[in-house]
């Protein structure tokens, strides 16, 4: 059952994959061309740890939404507003905002699900512990991201989407409470969704 689910997630995935590309090229958004070809490596990457960790399928498609959700972002359009920069709050809570607090959070849940298999059970006991060793994990995959991005404003000279300082401090936010969230969640609850004890 789950290898029916694992292949329809990848099918989903490859045919958004290849629609945003398209759309990416035909716009001439050579950003996010880029930014796909990052997110195919990070696919091909999830699928060789897949291979050996065998990821429950909400893992895969956690992570597949993200890949939607960061597609979207940048190349759909309300009215003359990228969805990246549209605001759910004025000038406080963007999509951008929201993304960033998504993709940590599903961060933590790729760490959990990577971590709990191998670690001391006596330090699992310690849920302070637990909780800031995941929050740190997914700080850290965040910061990846922004240097991700920060390599796109070199190479493309994108600084005008990308955003500022400002905005690189909000997405570190962002992603903080993010992996707060979710890390709390999961060591709270064990996840039981997953069969861990």
């Amino acid at each position: 059952m789950n290898d029916r689910i694992n292949k329809f997630i990848l099918y989903f995935t490859f045919f958004y994959v290849a629609a945003f590309s398209i759309n990416a090229l035909i716009r001439g958004n050579v950003e996010f061309i880029y930014y796909t070809a990052v997110m195919v490596l990070s696919i091909i990457i999830v699928l060789l740890i897949h291979k050996r960790f065998h990821f429950y399928p909400i893992i895969l498609l956690s992570l597949s939404l993200l890949g939607l959700l960061h597609l979207m972002g940048g190349n759909v359009y309300l009215g003359e507003i990228r969805l990246y920069d549209y605001y759910f709050i004025p000038y406080f809570f963007k999509y951008d905002n929201f993304v960033h607090m998504v993709g940590s959070g599903i961060m933590v849940m790729l760490a959990y699900e990577l971590i709990v298999p191998v670690v001391n059970h006596r330090f699992e006991q310690q849920q302070l512990y637990f909780v800031i060793l995941l929050v740190l994990i997914g700080m850290g995959l965040g910061a990846i991201n922004e240097l991700l991005e920060f390599l796109a404003v070199i190479l493309f000279d994108v600084g005008q989407w990308v955003g500022d300082y400002t905005n690189t401090l909000l997405d570190l936010t962002f992603n903080t409470i993010g992996s707060l969230a979710m890390a709390v969640m999961m060591v709270k609850t064990k996840l039981a969704l997953y069969g861990k004890s």
